[in-house]
Parts: C-alpha cells; sequence; structure tokens
C-alpha cells in the first residue's frame, strides 16, 4: 500500500516536471496576454488571465500557431517555443476598430469575436462540404415525380444531420447563443444559402417555417444573411481572412 501511494506521488510529481507550461506576453510592455488563441488544425487551446497555458496536449513536432486580434500571428514548432513568448504588437486598420465601438473595449471584444469564429468555423466548413458533396445528387433527382424527389431529399438531409451529430453532437449543444448566431450567418457565407433556405429545400415549407419560430424563440434567426462589407460581418471576415492566411 505504501509502496503504491509513493509511485502515485512520485508520477504526479514528474508530470508536473515535465509539462511545457509557457507564458505569452507583450513585446513592448511584457503585460500577460489573455486569451491568446493556439492552436494546430482544429486542436487548441487559450491562454489564461495570466497569459499562461499548458502545451501537453501537442506533440513535439507540432507546428504551434500562436493568435490574437491586434498580434501579429506566430507559427513555431513546438520543440522551439520558449518558457515566455512574445508576441509583436501590429496595428488594427482604424476603420474596423470604428465600425465595432470605442477604442478602449476594441481589443476585448475582437478576442471574443475571434474565439467564437474559430469555434463554430469547422463546423461550417463540414456542413458547406456536405452541401457540395450532396448537391450533385440532388441535381439529378429531377427525373423523379414530386413524391419520390421529396423523399429522397429528406433521406439525404438525414444522412447530413446524421454525420454532424455524429462527430459534433456534444460540441454542437455547448454553443453560446453568440456562437449559435454566428454560426448561421456563417452557413450563408460558407452555402449561398440561408439556414431557412436549407431546411425548406431539403424538407419543406412548414418544417422549415416551425423551426424559424423555434429559432426566434431562442434570439436566432434562420433567414440571418452575410453581408462582409458591414458591421459584425466585416470583422468576421477579417478574422478569417486572417485564420486562412
Amino acid at each position: 500500500m505504501l509502496t503504491n501511494t509513493i509511485i502515485i506521488i512520485f508520477s504526479s510529481i514528474l508530470s508536473i516536471i515535465q509539462a511545457q507550461t509557457i507564458l505569452v506576453r507583450d513585446r513592448q510592455n511584457h503585460m500577460p496576454l489573455v486569451d491568446v488563441n493556439i492552436f494546430i488544425g482544429q486542436k487548441g487551446i487559450t491562454t489564461n488571465t495570466i497569459g499562461a497555458c499548458s502545451l501537453d496536449n501537442f506533440n513535439k513536432n507540432d507546428l504551434v500557431t500562436f493568435s490574437l486580434i491586434g498580434y501579429k500571428t506566430l507559427i513555431l514548432k513546438k520543440t522551439e517555443i520558449p518558457d515566455i513568448l512574445y508576441m509583436e504588437n501590429i496595428s488594427i486598420p482604424l476603420d474596423l476598430i470604428n465600425v465595432y465601438g470605442g477604442k478602449k473595449k476594441y481589443r476585448k471584444n475582437y478576442s471574443k469575436l475571434e474565439r467564437d469564429v474559430r469555434k463554430v468555423y469547422p463546423y461550417v466548413r463540414t456542413i458547406s462540404l456536405l452541401m457540395e458533396e450532396y448537391d450533385e445528387i440532388i441535381d439529378s433527382l429531377d427525373y423523379y415525380s414530386a413524391y419520390k424527389k421529396f423523399y429522397k431529399k429528406r433521406k439525404i438531409f438525414q444522412a447530413i444531420e446524421n454525420e454532424l451529430l455524429s462527430k459534433y453532437e456534444f460540441s454542437i449543444r455547448k454553443l453560446t447563443k453568440n456562437q449559435g448566431r454566428i454560426l448561421i450567418r456563417l452557413v450563408d457565407r460558407q452555402t449561398d444559402r440561408t439556414s431557412y433556405n436549407i431546411i425548406k429545400n431539403f424538407r419543406n415549407i412548414i418544417s422549415a417555417s416551425f423551426w424559424q419560430i423555434t429559432a426566434r424563440v431562442f434570439g436566432h434567426n434562420l433567414k440571418s444573411t452575410y453581408n462582409p462589407q458591414q458591421g459584425e460581418d466585416r470583422l468576421i471576415e477579417y478574422i478569417i481572412n486572417m485564420m486562412e492566411k
């Protein structure tokens, strides 16, 4: 019993020693940077209130990206990441700041918006790819009768639902209200059709109307469209372009 206890204590101490924890700070004033997005692909974390985070979820050969609105994005191999990482401040276009709000709060607002966009963007990309995959099948249904066409389109929509739920059900259920709102608009961005029209096209107008009423109860609008030239959508477009670079 004593031997097992010693092994557990030793293992705990060893794991702490081996853990790679870093601090992320502003290069100019050395202040800690909060909510820095640290990721590879769809796997990522953010720094806490003192600018710290653990890199244990990454492999030693991974190229890790450090991203925060208002700072130059860094991409480093895990083994080359120092214990204290300094990020260089870059100027954000003044017109974007004016669009989103006062200068005092813009960095916090940008950081939150960037985090929400990164959260929902993988789901939107998956939806877009599935829609592209099934669009060709849908085009071939014109030769069927109205009933058979409706039945087959419903089966395709069910297949899309099942694939999304099998991969993302737990994560999707944890989306915040704001993240859900962004997801609906980004679906329009990626597919050139609103969520309302997708449901209407694959099922029927009755189903689309029902889910629109339900969405409105929770503060959403399935008819929302995306406009990268105005308001928050302009910022989202800026963030996505930065991500894809």
